[in-house]
């Protein structure tokens, strides 16, 4: 559940960074869209990729990966490494963010086969999962809000980008913890 709900979070996340490249890069419209449909293409690049690791080891390792470029990612976002002339510090925070989101997102449902949940119960645990696991989808868009409204300009973004880090690093623990068991 806590590594769906950490995965989901920024999942819902990249949204911000075709603003991020508007509000704080000084892209144009059409630049920035252009970050958001880019981020498209990536996702099932990604989410194959992963999955074809994951199928030649241990899936809670590739996930823990994942999590790590989603901190470093969000880290290079909220401790303000990307500002307005630092392009590339924003592709490559934005490659970083979203390889690791979905990559954890490919794989997260992964986890209970590696965990051995009996396929009788597979429908059960996904359904109790999920009740929890994407609860982002109620408070994600209001926070991400509240954060840019209440703190204009870049600072707003960054708070976004360490709650975005503080979810993958929840997540990151998870997969640490969920590998740990599984070794047993």
């Amino acid at each position: 559940m806590i590594i769906i709900l950490s995965a989901y979070v920024g999942y819902k996340l990249t949204d911000v960074f075709s603003r991020y490249a508007r509000d704080v890069m000084a892209f144009n419209e059409v630049d920035a869209a252009k970050t958001g449909a880019t981020l498209l293409y990536l996702r099932p690049i990604t989410g194959l990729l992963f999955g074809f690791l994951a199928d030649r080891s241990r899936v809670t390792g590739w996930l823990t990966i994942s999590f790590v470029l989603s901190v470093i990612g969000a880290a290079l976002f909220g401790f303000g490494f990307i500002e307005a002339d630092a392009t590339y510090f924003f592709v490559m925070g934005v490659l970083l963010c979203a390889t690791g989101i979905y990559g954890a997102r490919a794989l997260y449902f992964a986890t209970l086969k590696e965990s051995k949940v009996p396929v009788l119960l597979t429908g059960t645990a996904v359904g109790l999962i999920s009740l929890i696991g994407y609860t982002p989808d109620i408070f994600t868009s209001p926070a991400m809000g509240y954060l840019i409204d209440n703190w204009p300009g870049a600072q707003g973004y960054r708070y976004v980008f360490l709650m975005l880090g503080g979810f993958a690093l929840v997540g990151l623990l998870a997969s640490l913890v969920l590998l740990r068991i599984n070794r047993k």
